[in-house]
């Protein structure tokens, strides 16, 4: 970020008591700061989702008496938990702001995709500026560091906007002369398709950049009277053929399979983020009837 982003940050503090978080709920810019203070008697664990988008001074796991103070550089809405704690005190939020004197802002919409979907990536110049030229950088998962995707130009109040396709999890980032803007990471869901070719026979398909042949999915069927998903078997992918849509190159990873299953009963196939891996979303199909 440019010094004048920097010389205005501040840091607030989260309280962890005996009776949950103190504030639950914090609304802050980019490079701001909070301190996790634990004011119990107890050690208590901090769990950030999503997990990237900030750097902390030390671990999650605050002793008591002592604090971790992470710094925010990601645009977006961090929902704070303690695995180890049940109930709503524990729950709380830090909603991440772009800083509204930065001299470049950046914002991706959709956050996560399925494969071959398309994010709108937005921002603005501080200064208002139009027919300005700023730099979009992306770093796809895997990638060493964010590489130079595309020029765009500014429009009235100097606002710009890029529809980007990503492959893998992928950061972006804008640039304008000196100053850069906050990150913001995109995640891709791979494309899983379940079809019914007989009864109790289906065939699951997924789609990525990278091929899932070897990797499982979990067929599942959903109960009613549990309100959740139920796996009735594992299913081991194999890898099919390279196509040029959605995404030149695309893998395309299938399975046929039987299962024993009633009839008319609502089924999917669910690809684990296990299964998924470091550079994917889990995944699910569009649920069918058995």
């Amino acid at each position: 970020m440019g010094a004048a982003s920097a010389a205005t940050s501040a840091t607030t503090t989260l309280a962890i008591t005996n009776n949950g978080y103190v504030p639950k709920m914090l609304t802050i810019t980019t490079d701001d700061s909070v301190a996790f203070a634990n004011q119990d008697t107890v050690a208590h664990q901090v769990v950030l989702k999503p997990t990237t988008g900030y750097t902390c001074t030390a671990s999650l796991t605050v002793q008591p008496a002592q604090s971790t103070t992470c710094t925010f550089r990601t645009a977006t809405k961090y929902t704070v938990t303690d695995p180890n704690k049940n109930g709503s005190a524990f729950k709380g939020s830090i909603t991440v702001k772009a800083a509204p004197g930065s001299t470049v802002t950046l914002t991706a919409a959709p956050k996560v995709v399925l494969y071959g979907r398309s994010t709108t990536l937005t921002g603005q110049l501080a200064s208002g500026q139009v027919n300005q030229k700023v730099d979009v950088f992306a770093q796809e998962c895997g990638a060493p560091a964010l590489t130079k995707l595309t020029p765009v130009t500014t429009t009235a109040g100097g606002a710009y906007s890029y529809t980007a396709q990503p492959r893998r999890n992928t950061t972006y980032q804008a640039r304008f002369r000196a100053s850069s803007s906050s990150q913001a990471l995109v995640k891709v869901r791979p494309k899983v398709t379940l079809r019914k070719l007989a009864p109790r026979k289906f065939r699951v398909t997924v789609q990525a950049a990278d091929s899932y042949a070897g990797k499982f999915v979990r067929f599942q069927r959903y109960s009613a009277l549990r309100r959740s998903w139920i796996t009735v078997r594992s299913v081991v992918l194999r890898a099919r053929s390279t196509v040029t849509t959605p995404i030149n190159p695309t893998r395309v990873s299938t399975a046929t399979f039987r299962a024993r299953i009633g009839v008319r009963v609502r089924v999917r196939a669910f690809l684990t983020q296990a299964q998924a891996g470091s550079c994917y979303a889990a995944s699910a199909s569009a649920a069918i009837r058995s």
